[in-house]
């Protein structure tokens, strides 16, 4: 989680939330989405969810 959140900082990122299978990135009060939708995880454990979102927390 440290590491999620050191990333998250260094791309100006002030909150991380999961509904669902959701991922909801804010920067400014703004969510920030892929196109028109939120990321969608896909992995179901929660190791593999820390994995995915920290993939899509390098990409940006």
């Amino acid at each position: 989680m440290a590491e999620l959140k050191a990333l998250a900082a260094e791309r100006g990122i002030s909150a991380i939330e999961v509904q669902d299978e959701k991922l909801m990135l804010s920067r400014n009060n703004d969510y920030i989405m892929v196109g028109t939708k939120f990321p969608r995880l896909v992995r179901k454990e929660a190791g593999a969810r820390l994995k995915e979102i920290k993939k899509l927390l390098m990409s940006l």
